[in-house]
């Protein structure tokens, strides 16, 4: 179903006829302009966005960018990023910039949920300054950008952009897609030049191999994960190269090439190669881009270059590696971190490799390394022990393996490298692959994650693997894989059919969207499901805690309580303050609640009185109605007295019921008693009347 043009406000009409002037650059949309207003999608009540005005300049990779209007300010420019709703966006982000203005960032304005008609469903809305310069590069092939002026470099683009990557981390954020054609004039005259959108997508998702560091390289886009300023800073060297360049030096090569090149030369010396840059910019370059992350550059020391200061250039640690070659798949390794790196992408192979004691051999012999050696051998028996299948056995100790030649790299299982600390932007994006899924689970519950934090003696994120590992156990509503999907992304929508369209990202959205599906759903439909238990247990669940461990009563009545007092809290502290199409259907679903009384004039007056409180629109007042302590004891009082009465007359009957058979007995017995006597009698009364017949003969 296509929504509607116009939203929210339904006096707006659906067109302007209102135009305004032109203005229109070769290189950006200079405030973007409306050349003509038209129809509209308004976005908190407070922004109209036009779906048919696009600003193809100012798109991003996974966003498409529209333009709008403050209605309160229509001469302040603003421009919109309509986000992919499968994509999670950066919450932390939304929150801690929204309204606020920072050097070096493109201003967010604000963020909303809202419909958008050419996708048929809701989604998020970004509202961000107009960069009034334009986007700085705009395509792979551009001029050069850096002036020669050292003074003029540091004053014009080192210092704001440096700035804006520190004010980010200030509040604890990272930035993650800081990249060349992410940069934006943000005044006309282009003079301040600043970093752009980073919410729209997962962290990394969108970066080039380029400007990503070694270890994020390796893996999948969506599993980079917040990484920290240090990666940013990174991004920030390689961007500088390809700036002072005027084109980015490895665009050629894949990104496999560029990794595997990376890992033999550095990242310094891959991205400069035989290009010229400034010797100026030499020093900070190779601190920037220095592959240990305790040699790289901080803020403070890039701050300390920028006010003049020189340090001494940092000298990449060598490699520590063997005289003696590793021979794999026909290539000879020399190194730990590029034989983990081969292993990672032949895995079969380097199972046969491990197994076969070849490489505990080279370890010993090529570094006197016994300690890692004995510990890959521990990580077999451990894999023998865990696991029955050779498969599993394999990936286990493969995983380990590369853990323990390379624990700096992503976790690596067979296609599966990320980051842990994406784990939740990992289940977000495969939420409905369900294969993925079930290797995601695995790679909890089996201990693989908990293998990674332990090589980083981590003791914290490995005491949170294991309370995931209880959430997974758990099958009931409000736990398991749901639960996990939105305590791990505080921004992801719920997933539940009945919803997903509506984009519920915020617990205050679910009663709403709710009532529209009301209006349409079938009668019998249940209206909770695992999503939706997982959502409430996570956005609203230290209060409802209680209730929602009744949703999995196997006791019908008590479980449909349970949801009731669920909805009805949600509405009475989030609103609105009528849900008459929600309270009809839930009607529909209350017989299990009537029944429980034991009175029959009790479920008689209820079913009666019901319809005048779905009515109302009320889920507080229907729950009070039918769980109304005072009614509920009386009944119960009662119900106990009836009991009494009825045990009462139970075991009269059953006294009599059981004492049948000895009185049937006792009967019988005096029976035969009564008769031995009249039969007695009879005789000895014959034998009188005999003798008296004999005597009279006589």
């Amino acid at each position: 179903m296509l929504f509607p043009f116009v939203f929210y406000d339904q006096k707006e009409t659906m067109t302007e006829k209102n135009t305004v002037k032109t203005q229109v650059q070769s290189d950006a949309p200079v405030g973007s302009y409306l050349s003509r207003k038209g129809v509209f999608t308004t976005v908190k009540g407070k922004y109209k966005v036009y779906p048919d005005l696009p600003l193809p300049l100012m798109d991003m990779p996974n966003a498409k960018a529209y333009q709008a209007e403050e209605i309160s300010s229509p001469d302040h420019k603003i421009f919109a990023l309509v986000c992919k709703p499968e994509l999670p966006v950066r919450k932390d982000h939304i929150k801690a910039r929204t309204g606020l203005k920072m050097e070096g960032v493109l201003p967010l304005v604000d963020a909303g949920v809202a419909p958008w008609q050419p996708i048929g469903r809701k989604t998020m809305i970004l509202l961000y300054e107009m960069p009034l310069g334009g986007r700085v590069v705009h395509s792979k092939t551009y001029d050069k950008i850096l002036p020669e002026e050292e003074a003029e470099k540091i004053s014009r683009w080192i210092r704001p952009l440096l700035m804006g990557i520190n004010n980010l981390s200030l509040r604890g954020l990272t930035h993650r897609e800081i990249r060349p054609d992410n940069l934006f004039y943000l005044d006309a005259e282009k003079t301040k030049v600043v970093w752009g959108d980073c919410i729209s997508s997962p962290p990394g998702f969108d970066q080039p191999p380029t400007f990503e560091t070694i270890e994020s390289s390796m893996c999948s886009p969506a599993g980079r994960g917040n990484g920290t300023t240090s990666d940013d800073l990174y991004a920030f060297g390689a961007a500088l190269i390809c700036l002072g360049l005027g084109y980015n030096p490895v665009e050629s090569l894949s990104a496999d090439e560029l990794l595997e090149l990376k890992i033999y030369k550095g990242s310094y010396a891959t991205l400069i190669g035989e290009e010229r840059v400034s010797l100026g910019l030499i020093e900070l370059l190779r601190g920037l881009l220095a592959d240990n992350v305790s040699q790289r550059w901080d803020i403070s020391s890039t701050q300390l270059w920028a006010d003049g200061r020189r340090l001494t250039p940092v000298q990449a640690k060598a490699i520590k590696a063997s005289q003696r070659p590793f021979l794999f798949n026909n290539v000879e390794y020399f190194s730990y971190r590029t034989l983990a790196y081969a292993f990672s992408k032949n895995w079969d192979l380097a199972a046969e490799a491990i197994r076969s004691e070849k490489l505990q051999t080279w370890l010993i012999r090529g570094f006197d390394d016994k300690e890692t050696a004995n510990a890959i051998e521990k990580s077999i028996d451990m894999a023998l022990v865990r696991f029955s299948t050779k498969e599993k056995q394999d990936d286990f100790f493969v995983a380990r393996t590369c853990m323990l030649l390379d624990p700096s790299a992503p976790l690596r299982v067979r296609e599966c490298a990320f980051m842990p600390d994406a784990l939740g932007q990992m289940m977000a994006m495969y939420v409905a692959d369900e294969r993925m899924i079930k290797v995601l689970i695995g790679l909890v519950a089996t201990g693989y994650l908990e293998s990674w934090h332990e090589f980083h003696r981590d003791r914290v994120a490995e005491q949170q693997v294991k309370s995931m590992q209880i959430i997974l156990q758990k099958p009931e509503l409000g736990m398991g894989i749901e639960r996990l999907i939105y305590d791990l992304n505080d921004g992801m929508p719920c997933q539940s059919p009945l919803v997903i369209k509506d984009y519920v990202d915020d617990i205050r959205d679910l009663m709403p969207a709710l009532e529209e599906v009301a209006k349409k759903v079938g009668p019998k439909t249940e209206p909770i499901d695992r999503h939706i238990a997982a959502f409430i247990a996570v956005k609203f669940g230290m209060k409802l805690s209680d209730q929602i461990a009744l949703l999995n009563s196997p006791k019908e009545n008590v479980s449909i309580q349970g949801m009731l007092n669920i909805f009805a809290s949600l509405q009475q502290t989030f609103g609105p303050e009528k849900l008459y199409a929600f309270c009809s259907w839930i009607g529909g679903l209350l017989a299990p609640i009537i029944n429980s009384y034991h009175s029959l004039e009790k479920r008689q007056q209820l079913e009666k009185n019901l319809p005048k409180f779905i009515r109302k629109g009320s889920l507080p007042d229907i729950y009070t109605f039918l769980d109304d302590k005072q009614e509920r004891l009386i009944d119960m009082s009662y119900f106990e007295q009836a009991k009494k009465e009825y045990a009462k007359l139970s075991e009269e009957i059953e006294f009599l019921d059981g004492n049948r058979e000895k009185r049937e007995q006792e009967g019988l017995m005096l029976g035969h008693q009564i008769a031995a006597v009249i039969s007695f009698g009879i005789a000895v009364l014959t034998m009188f009347l005999l003798l008296l017949a004999q005597f009279l003969r006589r």
